[in-house]
């Protein structure tokens, strides 16, 4: 049995969380130096659907900001903290078998505090709303089978600015483009999956998946400049483990490399924005029947190279819930792991 890619936090925060996210808006200031941001392109969970089948994916992300960095170097500063809440909601729909397509809704919290050093008092922000809905088709290029142990899967679409990116803080001013739900800008998505199960073991699969991310520009950014978010190439691989106990579980532990060049504000570099990124994301889905999964990991980094001073990740940790509806009775249900 196949499952899907998930990410982890405890139920009752993730109810709890959506519940803030409808009730709740707020304002917000940002860093110029932060390397935060809504996990778009690393969200795409699913695989092809069944035909005559929808997949529901809800993911709970929280992305821990702490870490000050200057290039490679770790600096010592416990003033600034960023965190970003995502609620993202994926849909996966099987037109045939080979084709599908799925759409990515988000709901994005940002948060900032900043403590001054000289007053002990602490500033504390927040921007949240809709964020930009992404939608994809898919085509299976090849499906695993008894005799086919290859998997591929490749999928193109739109991001749409769909979110706000003109909120302003208290005192009146436009918060930083990475602080903002939105974009503002269409972007288009490149996104490969590909499994080779069996691998050394029956039980062991081998993934890779990548995610290129072609961002277009915001030409209204602060009423009057133009903002664009450097282009983000992803790529995640290693394995998964499949064993029993009590439910079918999945062990996996997957190394996550990804590189953006500087943003841009008026074709200018924009300073403190950009680099390389090197994590580790070990986790565990469980799957309660062939119709119910969630899965939980934790992403740690291992390496960081960045563009000038950032605030940058400490951890991250996610909570994914799975449920696939099949309209079409007669059809047997086949898991595509992301």
């Amino acid at each position: 049995m196949k499952s899907v890619l998930f990410i982890n936090t405890p139920i009752k925060t993730v109810v709890l969380t959506a519940i803030s996210f409808l009730f709740m808006y707020g304002q917000a200031n940002a860093q110029a130096c932060c390397s935060g941001g809504v996990p778009l392109g690393g969200s795409l969970g699913l695989g092809t659907a069944d035909a005559q089948s929808i997949q529901f994916l809800m993911t709970y992300d929280r992305n821990v900001l702490r870490d000050l960095m200057d290039q490679r170097e770790l600096l010592v500063d416990d003033t600034r903290e960023r965190m970003t809440h995502s609620l993202l909601n994926e849909i996966n729909y099987g037109i045939g078998e080979k084709w599908s397509i799925a759409t990515v809704i988000p709901i994005i919290r940002q948060e900032r505090k900043i403590k001054n050093e000289f007053s002990d008092q602490t500033e504390f922000t927040v921007g949240q709303g809709l964020g930009d809905i992404m939608f994809l088709i898919k085509y299976s290029v090849l499906s695993s089978s008894l005799e086919q142990k290859w998997q591929w899967i490749t999928g193109v679409g739109p991001k749409m600015p769909t979110g706000r990116s003109d909120l302003r803080n208290n005192n009146g001013f436009t918060m930083a483009a990475d602080m903002q739900p939105g974009s503002g800008s269409w972007d288009l998505m490149l996104w490969n999956f590909i499994q080779k199960d069996g691998f050394l073991s029956p039980n062991l699969s081998w993934l890779l998946i990548s995610t290129y991310q072609l961002n277009g520009a915001n030409d209204s950014y602060n009423n009057s400049q133009t903002y664009q978010f450097g282009n983000t190439l992803q790529i995640t691989s290693g394995f998964n483990f499949n064993f029993f106990a009590s439910w079918p579980i999945d062990a996996f532990l997957f190394g996550r490399f990804r590189h953006q060049p500087p943003d841009l504000i008026d074709d200018r570099p924009f300073p403190g924005s950009g680099g390389v990124w090197a994590s580790v994301v070990p986790g565990i889905n469980i799957n309660i029947s062939p119709n119910l999964s969630f899965r939980s990991s934790v992403q740690l980094p291992v390496y960081r190279s960045l563009e000038g001073a950032q605030l940058t990740t400490t951890y991250r940790t996610s909570f994914s819930l799975f449920y696939n509806l099949k309209l079409n009775k007669s059809k047997t249900l086949k898991f595509d792991e992301l």
